[in-house]
């Protein structure tokens, strides 16, 4: 489930019922057993970088959304979405957004795309670099 890029505070995913290949509707049961592993491993917050093209999986299981799902599962969710297979997937500007958000939420976050690497990677990648700008000022000082 969650693998720890910085452990207790931020972590990488997939998307729940992500499988490699062709997509398919995803069932509430994989939703359920994701969201449970994520609790046990005491995810508090969700950075979701899926965007429409990716949600229509869990059309059929989570009627209310993916993203109200894991609000009434308890996590607190912040959604900042890029579609799947794009080059440069993020501006600078939306890089902000990600830290800011990755800021304001609980910890320890996990953050995921749809296998959890490219999106994902780069977006934890600029958290993993502004936290090491952080505690560097907070060095200097």
């Amino acid at each position: 489930m969650p693998n720890w890029v910085i452990e207790g505070v931020l972590a990488t995913s997939p998307r729940p019922g992500y499988r490699p290949g062709p997509e398919h509707s995803v069932p509430r049961a994989d939703v359920d057993a994701w969201a449970n592993d994520a609790l046990r491993f005491g995810i508090r917050s969700i950075i979701c970088l899926i965007s429409d093209d990716q949600f229509y999986l869990y059309r059929r299981s989570l009627p209310e959304g993916l993203l109200a799902y894991y609000a009434a599962a308890g996590f607190e969710v912040a959604h900042l979405p890029a579609i799947d297979g794009l080059t440069h997937p993020y501006t600078p500007e939306e890089y902000e957004q990600a830290w800011r958000a990755f800021q304001a939420l609980p910890k320890p976050v996990v953050v995921h795309c749809s296998a959890g690497m490219d999106r994902t990677g780069r977006v934890v990648r600029y958290i993993c670099e502004r936290l090491d700008q952080d505690t560097g000022a907070q060095a200097a000082r």
